[in-house]
C-alpha cells in the first residue's frame, strides 16, 4: 500500500481496521461513502479503489453488483474474526438485506446530517439499560451535536397500503414507550422514530396518514423519501 499516499500518522493498519469496522457496521459499503471516512481525507477515488483491491487480494472484502452501475463491498469470513469482527456479518447480502442495508448506509453516512449506525455491541457496551434480547439493529446515533437516538424502519414498496406503513410506525411508538429508558428518551425529545421509504410522493402520504393519528404525536417522528432505492424497485418491476 505504499503508493498509496495516506494522511499524515495514518498507517497501513489504520486504514484496514477503519475500512473493516465500517462494512462491518453497515454490512456492505459503496465508493461513495467511503470518500467520506476520515482516514480517506484528501484521497481521490483511484486511489481509494486501489486500497480496496489489496484488501481484495487479502481476501478482507469482495465486491458486487449492488445495481447497474453501481458496485459494493462486503466482508469475506477469512480473518475477521481475529480483527475483531463477527464472522456472522461477513458474506454476500440477499436482494432484501441488501436494500436494508443500503438505505441505513446513505441515511447515515450520506446524509447532510452526519449520524452512526450502533450495532448491538454498541448498545450492550455504551447503553446497557435499553439492550435486550431480539434487538433490532436498526438504531443510529446523531453524531452531529444534538446526541439524539433514533430507530429507522425501511419502506421499500414502490406501492403498497399506507395504513400498513403508518400501523408499523404506530407500533413501533407503542413498544418504545412501554419501556422506562425508551420512554425518558422521548419524553426528553432526544429520541425520534425514521422511516425511510422510497419516493416523496409516498412519503407526503405516509406524513398526511400520521398526521390523522393522535399516538404518533407522543414522539419525534420523520419521513424521509430516499429515489436513491428505486433502482432496487424497478429492477423487480
Amino acid at each position: 500500500m505504499s503508493a498509496v499516499h495516506l494522511s499524515e500518522n495514518v498507517t497501513t493498519a489504520d486504514v484496514i481496521i477503519e475500512v473493516l469496522q465500517h462494512i462491518d457496521r453497515y454490512r456492505l459499503t459503496v465508493l461513495e461513502a467511503l470518500e467520506r471516512l476520515p482516514v480517506f481525507a484528501g484521497l481521490r477515488s483511484q486511489q481509494i479503489r486501489r486500497v480496496l483491491r489489496r484488501l481484495e487480494c487479502r481476501a478482507l472484502i469482495a465486491s458486487a453488483p449492488l445495481h447497474r452501475g453501481v458496485t459494493y463491498w462486503y466482508l469475506l469470513p477469512q480473518d475477521t474474526q481475529r480483527l475483531g469482527l463477527p464472522e456472522d456479518r461477513s458474506g454476500s447480502l440477499s436482494e432484501p438485506a441488501k436494500i436494508r442495508a443500503y438505505a441505513m448506509l446513505r441515511f447515515c453516512c450520506l446524509s447532510a446530517k452526519p449520524r452512526v449506525r450502533l450495532t448491538r455491541q454498541d448498545i450492550a457496551t455504551r447503553l446497557p439499560e435499553f439492550d435486550r434480547p431480539g434487538l433490532p439493529s436498526l438504531y443510529y446515533f446523531e453524531s452531529s451535536g444534538s446526541g439524539r437516538l433514533g430507530i429507522t424502519r425501511i419502506d421499500a414498496g414502490y406501492r403498497g397500503r399506507w395504513d400498513r406503513v403508518v400501523q408499523t410506525l404506530r407500533d413501533d411508538i407503542e413498544a418504545h414507550l412501554r419501556r422506562p429508558a425508551w420512554r425518558q428518551l422521548i419524553m426528553a425529545g432526544r429520541f425520534e422514530f425514521t422511516l425511510l421509504t422510497v419516493l416523496p410522493e409516498k412519503a407526503d402520504r405516509i406524513r398526511e396518514s400520521l398526521a390523522q393519528h393522535s399516538d404518533a404525536s407522543r414522539a419525534s417522528v420523520q419521513v424521509v423519501a430516499m429515489p436513491e432505492l428505486l433502482p432496487f424497485i424497478t429492477l423487480h418491476i
